[in-house]
């Protein structure tokens, strides 16, 4: 999955800003070698692990983990605060505020707004114990808001992607029934008015062709053959395009989930998943931007496995994430639609969860042949 768009911008703006950060130092003429050793560590380090994370965690060992992820957070905190304790120059809550956009996409509010807290609480002590109580009077608050707001900046654009992805899939099986709709349209009308005008065309040629006599007769009973012929052809542009077109549901679902942020979504398809049925193809969609909503908002999950399987007469879409869980299933708003528009469709709704264990869903609903 390649880097979303403001991942990149966030790793190469953070880059400059982790850059502006150690100037001062590098042009500071009287610092101790040891000191500056042991800074330029630590300074290191926080550049590695935040170009690890700020790419989305795509480098953890191939495979990115939650807790791999918040662990390299921690160590970035970790790393400032060292920075702070060594040769502080005032900067370093720049650093914080960049480890505070990333928390936006992997936190719930809650959480990320403690860790904010907690870590400008830890720089304000590192700046007292460097400096003294004023400077880090001074300094602590404005660091604390800026990665507020730099948290729920992040945290609004993640979900815009999410929106914008289930938009796009939306658009797409839009589009597709919209050229379904066209087709059949056109098919009406060409039998309504094309085909009844060349039936009567080919009743009055036959009348015609009984009551010529002599040299008109050959041509009048051309024209009735190739009425005939035309009849013939116009019902079958008629019935190819009457045929019900196959909603490319593959392209809809892949649309949804090759955007979203959080979780990942690893999607299995069967090959030629289509749905005749336009409707059946809608539920089927909300169905699973509803299980990865849940996921994202919930469950707080990292991964979000989702197969659909394509059996004789349904379709099923089974999901399970890697989330908290929970001691039992709530069903909220989402949830409980989802069960109703399945269930009025002659489907299914099964949830499972335990504490730790993530969250299951079997979601099925039968698909009507040739509908």
């Amino acid at each position: 999955m390649a880097i979303r768009e403001h991942d990149a911008l966030l790793r190469w703006g953070g880059l400059a800003a982790w850059l502006g950060v150690g100037v001062p130092i590098w042009l500071h003429s009287a610092v101790a070698p040891g000191r500056f050793a042991g800074w330029l560590a630590a300074y290191l380090l926080f550049a590695a692990a935040f170009w690890i994370t700020a790419g989305g965690g795509r480098s953890v060992s191939g495979k990115s983990t939650r807790r791999a992820e918040l662990g390299l957070l921690v160590l970035q905190t970790a790393c400032v605060l060292a920075l702070v304790l060594l040769l502080c120059d005032g900067f370093e809550g720049t650093l914080l505020v960049l480890i505070a956009m990333q928390l936006a996409s992997r936190v719930s509010r809650r959480t990320g707004f403690a860790w904010i807290a907690v870590q400008s609480v830890l720089l304000a002590v590192a700046i007292a114990v460097h400096w003294s109580p004023r400077p880090a009077i001074l300094l602590g608050p404005p660091y604390l808001g800026f990665q507020i707001l730099a948290f729920l900046a992040f945290e609004s654009l993640e979900k815009l992607a999410r929106t914008n992805a289930e938009l796009r899939s939306a658009r797409e099986l839009l589009a597709q029934s919209s050229r379904a709709a066209e087709r059949l349209r056109i098919a009406r009308e060409l039998h309504d008015a094309v085909g009844h005008r060349l039936v009567a065309l080919s009743l009055n040629l036959e009348v015609a062709s009984h009551r010529a006599e002599g040299e008109a007769l050959e041509p009048l009973q051309v024209a009735r053959s190739l009425s005939r012929q035309v009849l013939t052809d116009i019902g079958e542009i008629v019935d190819a395009l009457g045929q019900t077109e196959r909603l490319d549901l593959r392209r809809a679902l892949e649309a949804l989930t090759e955007e979203i942020p959080r979780p990942r979504v690893h999607l299995r398809l069967p090959e030629g998943l289509a749905v005749e049925d336009a409707a059946v193809a809608h539920l089927l969609l909300r169905c699973c931007q509803e299980i990865v909503t849940n996921a994202a908002k919930h469950a707080q999950a990292e991964n979000l496995w989702l197969d659909v399987v394509q059996e004789d007469g349904a379709i099923e879409v089974r999901a399970r994430d890697d989330g908290r869980g929970a001691e039992s299933v709530a069903a909220g708003r989402g949830l409980a639609g989802m069960r109703e528009r399945l269930e009025s469709a002659g489907g299914s709704l099964e949830v499972a969860t335990k504490p730790g264990m993530g969250f299951a869903v079997a979601a099925l609903v039968p698909v009507r042949r040739g509908a």
